[in-house]
């Protein structure tokens, strides 16, 4: 391929301070230099800046195919009701969804995926779609009920067994996503933490989600006991042998890494933990967070304690879409006071840490993919600067570049 010699606005390599007037050189399908200034053969993409793909480390394609957000929001557990309803009453085919999904994302500039897979059409359709973002594809396990235990301890071997036998494309990766503490037992849980750390797999998992996961851990009541109770799956044993948020939290540093997506109600004990486990990165997802109303999440905390944050969607079903640029927009209106970098670092390069990806993708760095995404800057008079990309919800990701290859 070509050497592909472009100049832009801005560049923002992330790892480093934005460039003014600047210059990324592609080859092949890689980052061949990146530098300010100019070149007499360089390609003008005028008014824009040029920023890594983004990375969403954490969504449910699923659900794409809803026009809006399934509610109520609470109880958090009516919540779930509509998610289950909504699965029983699908009239769009699944790979359908799942599709829709890859091509939204991709069209708003996300071209990694954290993917949350519940059967295993995600990974046919990430595998057999062209053009796909790169993923990390976490295979969902569910089974409160002792009897369910054997079942998904084996459909998770035999998935992640696949990746082993080299099926999967170079561009995916499997993991295992025990799902929540109220959906997974406890010796499930541990089983299937185990397996993904003797195949060298990621787990995602989806921890201090709401006060009312809380009430079922410590107290065994609450919205979730009157929720397994109506499934036919509550039995107060289960709980028993004590395992708080904390025993869910510390099987995770085991694995050589691990989403604990949410965490919108961490306390002391498990921020202390996360300090001293660099496998373990949390995923804020801005607005469904904002969704469901629950009190400000700790992130900026996190990350002042050395914590990796990474951005997520989640999907459509707490989300009005799946664009992360439009979760970067929202978290500099909501947090005027963080730095654009900071913002860009946790859509981008946190989110590759996260998924064990930042070797080959989340800045403009010389020998990395050239995954990139091309931002339309507004058109105003006064001088931007550096600062100003999510400044203005006019800005907008225009085109989006994978392995090279502009594909719009």
């Amino acid at each position: 391929m070509k050497r592909q010699i472009l100049k832009a606005r801005w560049v923002f390599p992330v790892d480093g301070p934005p460039l003014e007037e600047a210059v990324v050189e592609v080859e092949d399908s890689r980052i061949a230099a990146v530098y300010a200034g100019s070149h007499p053969e360089a390609i003008d993409l005028g008014n824009t800046a040029l920023i890594p793909g983004l990375v969403n480390a954490h969504t449910h394609l699923e659900f794409s195919h809803l026009a809006q957000p399934l509610g109520p929001t609470a109880p958090f557990t009516d919540w779930i009701r509509s998610i289950m309803k909504s699965r029983f009453e699908l009239t769009v085919p699944v790979e359908q969804s799942i599709q829709q999904g890859m091509a939204e994302s991709l069209a708003a500039g996300t071209t990694c995926l954290g993917e949350i897979a519940t059967s295993a059409e995600s990974v046919q359709q990430l595998e057999q779609t062209a053009p796909a973002p790169r993923a990390v594809v976490f295979r969902e396990c569910l089974g409160f009920s002792a009897d369910r235990i054997a079942g998904q301890e084996q459909m998770a071997a035999d998935y992640l067994e696949q990746q082993t036998a080299g099926e999967m494309h170079d561009r995916l990766r499997r993991g295992l996503s025990p799902h929540a503490p109220y959906s997974v037992h406890p010796d499930l849980y541990l089983k299937l933490i185990q397996q993904a750390r003797d195949q060298g797999a990621p787990a995602a998992v989806h921890l201090a989600e709401t006060e009312a996961e809380l009430d079922l851990l410590e107290r065994k009541q609450g919205p979730f006991v009157d929720l397994l109770t109506d499934l036919g799956l509550w039995d107060p044993e289960i709980l028993k042998q004590g395992m708080r948020l904390y025993d869910y939290l510390v099987p995770l540093a085991e694995l050589t890494s691990a989403l604990a997506v949410h965490g919108n109600y961490f306390g002391a004990e498990e921020l202390e933990f996360l300090k001293q486990a660099p496998q373990i990165s949390v995923v804020y997802c801005p607005r469904t967070h904002h969704y469901f109303g629950h009190p400000p999440h700790p992130w900026r905390t996190l990350i002042g304690q050395g914590i990796n944050v990474a951005l997520g969607t989640d999907s459509r079903a707490s989300n009005p879409d799946l664009s992360l640029w439009k979760e970067l927009l929202f978290l500099r209106a909501a947090f005027p006071d963080v730095s654009t970098g900071l913002i860009l670092e946790c859509g981008t390069l946190a989110g590759a840490r996260a998924l064990e990806l930042s070797e080959e993708i989340g800045s403009v760095t010389v020998g990395k993919r050239a995954d990139l995404a091309l931002v339309q800057l507004p058109d105003r008079a006064e001088e931007l600067s550096g600062s100003d990309l999510l400044l203005n919800s006019q800005s907008h990701v225009s085109r989006v570049m994978l392995n090279g290859c502009w594909i719009n």
